[in-house]
């Protein structure tokens, strides 16, 4: 007998929502030791969900300067590098557009697909050109505190947006940023 696959069962009682309603009638949920997931469980994990996800967005201030109103941080707490950063970027005059860059955008490096932090743009002291940067968040500068491959990957990085032109002779184009030393 062939087996079908658990999406094809489904699809096949979608088109015939009868065959449906009959296996529906003979299903019967039984207690299982005695146990009983209550409502106050519910709201207790629902809480703890929500604080997590809490922990985890910053509220931007200047919505102008950005296209979302939250931006999810990766780290967890008030301390994390990535919210002092979004912090930094949304209180800086000179800062005119920032954004916490998706999954989905990701370069190649050698050791396999790189997804930078944040694009930014400023302008130079001088108000007039604007400079666009990418910026890698990072709790230190140290490399050995990190994982190699991600020091690899920033190596590539570093060049790529490099051959790409970005930045300025003052300000790389490219670069990591610790708390005490943004870099912008």
């Amino acid at each position: 007998m062939a087996r079908t696959s658990k999406a094809k069962q489904n699809k096949a009682l979608e088109q015939r929502p009868w065959e449906a309603a009959a296996v529906q009638e003979g299903i019967q949920y039984e207690k299982i030791g005695g146990y009983v997931y209550e409502l106050r469980e519910l709201e207790a994990d629902g809480a703890e969900a929500r604080d997590l996800f809490l922990d985890r967005v910053y509220k931007v201030e200047h919505t102008d300067k950005t296209d979302f109103d939250y931006i999810q941080i990766d780290s967890d707490g008030a301390d994390a590098p990535e919210r002092q950063f979004a912090e930094k970027l949304d209180s800086r005059e000179d800062v005119k557009f920032f954004m916490k860059l998706p999954d989905k955008f990701k370069i190649e490096t050698p050791v396999g697909p790189y997804n930078p932090d944040w694009a930014i743009i400023k302008q130079d002291e001088n108000g007039e050109q604007r400079i666009y940067m990418i910026r890698e968040t990072k709790s230190t500068l140290d490399e050995s505190k990190r994982r190699p491959t991600e020091n690899a990957k920033i190596k590539a990085a570093t060049e790529h947006f490099k051959q790409l032109g970005i930045g300025t002779e003052t300000v790389p184009g490219y670069a990591v940023s610790t708390p005490g030393n943004w870099g912008l």
